[in-house]
C-alpha cells in the first residue's frame, strides 16, 4: 500500500490549509500524549508533554481564526489576488521616495522649480478650502460582469474635520456619461459616504456635485477613474 502524504503545491485552499492545520494539531497532540504515556521516567517529562498538548490546542484554534479571518485573502486561490500582488510589485519597483535626501545607493532628486513652489502651493492649500476637505476617491478589481474589465466603488472622502464628518452632505450627484447612465446619479446614503458602483470596459472621468445641507451651491469633484489592462 502507497504511503499517503502531503503535496504542498496542492495545497491552494483555505479549506484545504484548515484541514491540513487540524491534523497537524492531532498529530502533534497525539504525538505528545503518546509520548507522555510510554515514559515512566523522570516524571517531569511526562508532565511536561501532557501540558504541552493541552497548550497547543487553543494555540492551533487561535492561528486557525487568523488564518481564516485576518489572513485570509493571502490564502486565497484567487486570480485576481494574484493579479493585484503583480501590479502592485510592478508599481513599486525600485521604489525610494524622492522626498527623502539622496543616499549611497542614489544620489538622484527630483528637479525643483522654486519659482511656482509658491503659488502652486496656495493652489493646494485653496484646494482643500474651497472643497471643504472633501474629495472623490475610488477602488477597482477585475470585473466579475460579462464583457466588462473592471468594478469600481467610487465614495467621499473626507481629509481632517468637514461636512462629511459632521453629516453636513445632504447628497452626491455624479455624472459617468452617457454609456452608464442617461443622466447624473444622485446618491443620498450617508452611512456609506455617498459609494456607488459601476462596472467598466475602459478608464474614465467622473464628475461629482456635493451638496451641503443649508448651501445653495454645490462643491463640484473630480476624479479620473484608471485600471490596468487586465492580462
Amino acid at each position: 500500500m502507497a504511503e499517503a502524504k502531503i503535496e504542498p503545491h496542492r495545497i491552494t485552499k483555505p479549506i484545504q490549509m484548515l484541514a491540513v492545520w487540524f491534523a497537524a494539531l492531532v498529530l502533534v497532540v497525539g504525538s505528545f500524549l503518546g509520548s507522555a504515556a510510554l515514559i515512566d521516567e523522570p516524571k517531569w517529562i511526562c508532565a511536561t508533554l501532557v501540558v504541552s498538548s493541552i497548550i497547543f490546542v487553543p494555540l492551533f484554534l487561535i492561528a486557525a481564526f487568523l488564518m481564516q479571518t485576518r489572513f485570509r485573502t493571502h490564502l486565497q486561490d484567487d486570480k485576481y489576488y494574484s493579479d493585484w500582488l503583480v501590479r502592485q510589485e510592478k508599481a513599486f519597483e525600485q521604489f525610494r521616495p524622492e522626498n527623502e535626501p539622496p543616499n549611497e545607493i542614489s544620489d538622484t532628486q527630483p528637479k525643483i522649480e522654486k519659482a511656482s513652489t509658491l503659488s502652486l502651493e496656495q493652489k493646494r492649500i485653496e484646494r482643500y478650502s474651497n472643497q471643504n476637505g472633501l474629495f472623490l476617491i475610488h477602488a477597482w478589481r477585475p470585473s466579475r460582469t460579462p464583457f466588462q474589465e473592471a468594478d469600481i466603488v467610487i465614495w467621499l472622502h473626507q481629509h481632517g474635520e468637514g461636512p462629511l464628518l459632521k453629516n453636513e452632505v445632504e447628497s452626491v450627484e455624479y455624472q459617468f456619461g452617457p454609456k452608464f447612465f442617461d443622466g447624473p446619479v444622485i446618491k443620498e446614503n450617508s452611512h456609506e459616504k455617498f459609494k456607488i458602483g459601476i462596472s467598466a470596459y475602459g478608464p474614465l472621468l467622473c464628475i461629482a456635485r456635493v451638496r451641503i445641507k443649508g448651501v445653495s451651491e454645490g462643491i463640484e469633484l473630480e476624479r479620473y477613474i484608471d485600471f490596468e489592462e487586465i492580462p
